[in-house]
């Protein structure tokens, strides 16, 4: 690959390559409505977009116990699985064909997200991830690693890869991970434009665009 060229794509994926903003905000609401008596708020949702679920189901039970705040996880995601299989959620068909025109340009692609190890071990299985990723590129449901938007995962993903931050482009949707992304010093960070985002904040962080945009300018993204 030539100098100064970027060598490695890292992606979010609930909300960028998976479109499950749906899924995700009705599971939750389920739970909140269960256990607290009221579902979450807008703005209060969108506060919880990119943190690790033990952090979401502590906006449920602020004094929960760990045997509790797992529970209500493990419930959580039960019902949401169950939705991604009723309304049959798809990886985003413009997203998959940019993967796979930077796999052709050896270009390296890797995953950084927040999800819990159940719910990957489903995208995996269920979505034939191994398809299009190195499963041992997958960085996802690290108790060890502190949620986004702090930048250790994307850093931790990086270093995996053995990659520095000037050579890794990454995609994001939420303002959580756009920030954990933008703290790991990467070239450049792209906000996808996913259902339920909240554009004016994430586009102060980062350039707008969709898959379709990406594909036809891979050029640029990748220059």
């Amino acid at each position: 690959m030539e100098k100064g060229k970027v060598k490695c794509v890292i992606f979010d994926f609930n909300g960028t390559l998976f479109f499950d903003y749906n899924e995700n905000k009705d599971a939750w609401n389920i739970v909140a409505l269960k256990h607290r008596g009221s579902e979450f708020g807008e703005e209060e949702y969108l506060s919880m977009m990119g943190k690790t679920d033990r952090r979401c189901a502590e906006y449920i039970k602020k004094d929960g116990t760990d045997q509790e705040l797992d529970k209500l996880s493990e419930e959580k995601e039960d019902i949401y699985l169950r939705l991604l299989v009723e309304r049959n959620i798809r990886l985003e068909k413009d997203a998959v064909s940019f993967i796979e025109e930077c796999k052709r340009r050896g270009v390296r692609v890797m995953i950084a997200s927040s999800a819990p190890k159940m719910n990957m071990d489903w995208y995996i299985k269920n979505l034939n991830l191994g398809d299009y990723f190195n499963i041992d590129d997958i960085v996802a449901g690290r108790d060890d690693i502190p949620s986004k938007p702090a930048p250790d995962i994307y850093m931790y993903t990086q270093r995996l890869g053995g990659f520095e931050g000037e050579e890794c482009v990454a995609f994001e949707d939420a303002p959580g991970g756009l920030k954990s992304a933008l703290g790991a010093g990467f070239r450049r960070v792209y906000a996808i434009k996913s259902p339920g985002m909240n554009l004016e904040e994430t586009g102060k962080l980062a350039p707008l665009v969709d898959w379709k945009w990406a594909l036809e300018h891979i050029d640029e993204v990748l220059a």
